[in-house]
């Protein structure tokens, strides 16, 4: 792409911004302003919780993988889309003039062969894409919506109050239905209604299937009707391990293991103590920052990460200065790098702060629902059956009271 397609589709991104949140579904969590990943996470996390039990009202969750997503959007079904949701005819223009002048050419051995025009798609690295794709999926979210008024579908537990049946993050969907036949069904026939016109079709191959408290001939005609394979949790949603019971200890392998491979890479280099500081401060803990967002972290996980961090700065020698000392603020002697239970505990207060304020998502608004019915996060008592997020958030909640006006 050149400097000046770059201007020009930048300029156009920067019109359709502004309109988004007003457009798309509350279940879409990408490239909308005030929307976050980790809201569907949580609501995923919390959904999921208890498809180990045998005695439970029959649920399903399909994990979709849609094959190739911006590469076989059709361009009539983008202009479509984008006039039916009141985008000026003239503006339209411009998107599909962008959109339709892409040219490609063949790599064979290392050289190049030729250019020829596309069909369809939109382009990777394009400031317009990601916006185009999530209006792509409105209609899908629109379809889905016209389809569960029928009699016959009946919603996932948890979820009819607020008509949940999906959540989107860019090309990751996940559909939820009650665990029969019918409701499934529905589910399946807008996701094929959805790719022919649109050209977005699922990878079958790589979408499962989870069900919990479906007796097993039911479960064979569901396996029969989806044509997809049964998922095992735990699985990874967005990066995250989604599991129906507490995420266990080794499921923070990922984890774990991303952090030591980085500073390995690392220690085979001559670096100073204030790289090695700048380092952890700077990379290590963004990557711890994306899981203490979303789990309340064990603390032998914290003491293994802290462990790592500890060997890395200090060469595997004998420390020189205690690590209560080093994640002291600079102000008082320290050098600043965050102490991970008590950055663990401010980031996951930002939920209370968004449930105290009722902030518009939708993951508060079924905490609202579900858990606090109608009282405020400050009167809110953890019972033994919720989740452990909502468990924490008690724990801390009760140490923020002193913080915050009621």
């Amino acid at each position: 792409m050149n400097v000046l397609y770059k201007i020009i589709t930048k300029i156009l991104a920067a019109r359709i911004v502004p309109t988004l949140p007003g457009l798309i579904n509350e279940a879409q969590g990408a490239f909308v302003d005030g929307r976050l990943m980790f809201d569907n996470i949580f609501l995923a996390q919390e959904l999921v919780r208890g498809y180990n039990r045998k005695r439970i009202s029959p649920r399903c969750m399909i994990m979709v993988d849609l094959r190739k997503a911006y590469d076989t959007i059709s361009w009539d079904f983008l202009r479509n889309v984008l006039l039916g949701l009141g985008f000026p005819a003239t503006f339209v223009g411009w998107i599909m003039e962008c959109v339709s002048t892409a040219s490609f050419s063949v790599s064979l051995n290392g050289s190049l062969y030729g250019f020829f025009k596309g069909k369809r798609g939109i382009r990777q690295g394009d400031p317009m894409s990601p916006f185009l794709f999530v209006l792509c999926l409105e209609y899908f979210s629109r379809l889905l919506t016209m389809r569960t008024k029928q009699g016959s579908f009946n919603f996932h537990p948890q979820c009819s109050s607020l008509g949940i049946t999906h959540l989107a993050y860019a090309d990751d969907l996940m559909l939820f239905s009650r665990g029969d036949t019918y409701s499934i069904r529905i589910l399946v026939d807008a996701l094929k209604e959805f790719g022919d016109v649109s050209g977005l079709r699922v990878n079958h191959d790589k979408s499962n299937i989870f069900v919990g408290g479906v007796r097993d001939l039911e479960l064979q005609n569901i396996l029969d009707l989806v044509d997809y394979g049964q998922g095992t949790f735990p699985v990874r949603y967005l990066g995250i391990p989604l599991a129906p019971l507490k995420v266990s200890v080794a499921q923070y392998a990922p984890l774990i293991e991303v952090i030591q491979d980085f500073l390995n890479a690392w220690n085979t280099k001559t670096i100073s103590y204030a790289g090695k500081i700048e380092l952890i401060r700077s990379v290590i803990q963004g990557v711890q920052s994306f899981w203490l967002q979303v789990f309340p972290v064990p603390q032998a996980i914290l003491d293994r990460i802290v462990s790592i961090c500890r060997i890395f700065l200090w060469g595997g020698k004998f420390a020189k200065v205690a690590w209560d000392d080093i994640c002291l603020p600079k102000a008082e002697g320290g050098l600043g790098i965050h102490n991970a239970k008590v950055w663990n505990h401010a980031l996951l207060s930002r939920l209370i702060w968004d449930v105290h304020n009722k902030k518009d998502s939708l993951w508060v608004k079924w905490v609202n629902g579900v858990y606090l019915k109608g009282r405020s996060v400050w009167d809110f008592v953890p019972h033994s059956r919720d989740s452990q997020l909502m468990k924490r958030l008690g724990l801390i909640r009760d140490k923020l009271k002193g913080c915050f006006n009621n």
